[in-house]
């Protein structure tokens, strides 16, 4: 049998139709003119449309006869730019067709007509029937018939981007259940709770579930950051003249001034009890009062709150009120640190990277001994750590292959140890230092380094190192020199 010959077989119309008609996908093809020579069998099922309407016809006389692909063609015609719609073909037909047209240029750079792209979409309508269940035990049914547009547009766009738009970058079960469930509670205006060792995120995650309800604002206060008396008219605002230092005009609060909007309330826990008993009226009133005012307002906005304390204990210790604790707990929202999902770690450190590099117009890749230091610790920070990690390394590099060497010696050191040997005990210093040191040594004979190389580089004579060697009974696999 002769040699298979991919050019061939590439070159070969037969076989490129069989190809292009084993597609789910429909595609077509308009030439320079506005011709029509080419569509598969998908374009024909998914359109309704027979080859005969379709082929040889001129895209310009199919625009009048209101075909809205052609329309999207001759447009892309006129401007030379990619463009993509949702369409429903046929107004009578429950079918969603997602449609993108791009010009194609030759490989001399000139315009060579426009090719189609057609996807149906329908079984993201089902998705947005399972997005309005019931969610959890709370018992309200989200709203059943939510725009599709906005729903398919999640589905489609945000949901395979979200978790890079937002730096709540993972490929992990628990950051993709996560997202799931920002989409899920970005439909209701219930209370939410989001909870999470500092640095998690949980302010982006606010305003990913503000940005997906499509409210018309955001606004957020740290409850730990603020005296109580300035905390207290900062939230509610005051009338003119309500206390000493108090603005002539008034003030208003973040209740009236976030609107329609969401308020975020960061770190709830370490808010004052005795404002604790006010926040807990104006949350089950929804209304409230200026400092000094005799006129009830309402509240319009979602309360979202976050705290980095496990307030189930706040309440046993009697310094978070229970019954507020119960009214924001409403939607539980945890986001897990990072030591509990570090498949994580080396996509999002890629994403900070990326977005340094995109920022100053570098070009630069995480290293492999680079990406087992960041894999071996356990980022007590969490994500405003590794970002701040990322960005030093970056900064301090000078090739365009980041390494270990600007790392913080903690970071070094459990990278060579691990964790599990930092921690134990019983070696006490000069263990530890032993341990240390064979494992220096043996990272240098693994990369290949010459015993002079070494020795230079450890500031040691070479009957020295071989001596530590002997001593280790490290392998005397190391090149000579």
């Amino acid at each position: 049998m002769p040699p298979f010959n991919n050019i061939e077989a590439l070159t070969n119309p037969n076989i490129m139709a069989a190809i292009m008609d084993a597609s789910s996908d429909g595609f077509t093809y308009t030439d320079e003119t506005g011709l029509i020579v080419y569509n598969n069998r998908a374009y024909s099922e998914l359109t309704g449309l027979p080859d005969e309407e379709i082929r040889g016809h001129n895209v310009h006389s199919l625009v009048k006869e209101g075909y809205p692909i052609s329309r999207m063609a001759l447009e892309v015609f006129q401007a030379r730019r990619k463009k993509s719609e949702l369409i429903k073909y046929h107004a009578d037909s429950e079918r969603v067709l997602m449609v993108t047209i791009s010009p194609v240029y030759d490989g001399e750079g000139a315009f060579r007509g426009v090719v189609g792209n057609v996807r149906d979409m329908t079984e993201l309508m089902q998705l947005k029937q399972q997005l309005n269940v019931t969610y959890l035990d709370y018992g309200r049914e989200l709203q059943a018939h939510e725009d599709t547009n906005r729903v398919l547009r999640l589905r489609i766009g945000e949901m395979l981007h979200l978790m890079e738009d937002y730096d709540i970058v993972g490929k992990s079960k628990k950051m993709r259940s996560l997202a799931e469930l920002a989409l899920r509670i970005s439909n209701v205006n219930s209370t939410v709770l989001i909870t999470g060792e500092s640095g998690v995120g949980k302010d982006v995650f606010c305003q990913m579930v503000s940005k997906f309800s499509g409210m018309s604002g955001y606004l957020k206060i740290s409850c730990g950051t603020i005296p109580e008396h300035l905390l207290e008219s900062e939230l509610f605002g005051y009338e003119p003249g309500a206390f000493t230092g108090a603005s002539r005009s008034g003030k208003r609060g973040m209740f009236e001034a976030a609107g329609e909007g969401v308020l975020f309330l960061d770190e709830i826990g370490e808010m004052p009890l005795q404002l604790q008993v006010k926040l807990l009226t104006v949350l089950q009133d929804r209304r409230f009062y200026r400092i000094g005012g005799t006129s009830q307002l309402p509240l319009k906005a979602r309360i979202i709150a976050a705290t980095s304390r496990n307030l189930k204990e706040e309440v046993e210790r009697g310094s978070f009120r229970q019954d507020l604790y119960y009214r924001l707990n409403v939607i539980p929202a945890h986001i897990p640190p990072l030591r509990e999902r570090p498949e994580d770690i080396i996509p999002l450190a890629d994403h900070i990277l990326s977005r340094l590099n995109r920022k100053n117009g570098t070009a630069k890749i995480l290293g492999g001994d680079l990406q087992r230091s960041l894999l071996a610790y356990d980022w007590p920070g969490n994500i405003r750590e590794l970002n701040n990690m990322v960005e030093r390394v970056y900064v301090l590099s000078v090739g365009d292959v980041l390494g270990t060497a600007d790392l913080p010696k903690e970071m070094l050191l459990r990278d060579l140890l691990g964790q599990e040997t930092l921690n134990r005990n019983e070696l006490g210093l000069r263990g530890i230092m032993d341990e240390l040191e064979a494992a220096i040594l043996a990272r240098y004979l693994r990369e290949g380094h010459t015993l002079r190389e070494s020795a230079a580089s450890l500031g040691i004579d070479i009957s020295t190192l071989v001596r530590k060697m002997n001593r280790h009974g490290l392998p005397k696999r190391y090149k000579r020199g």
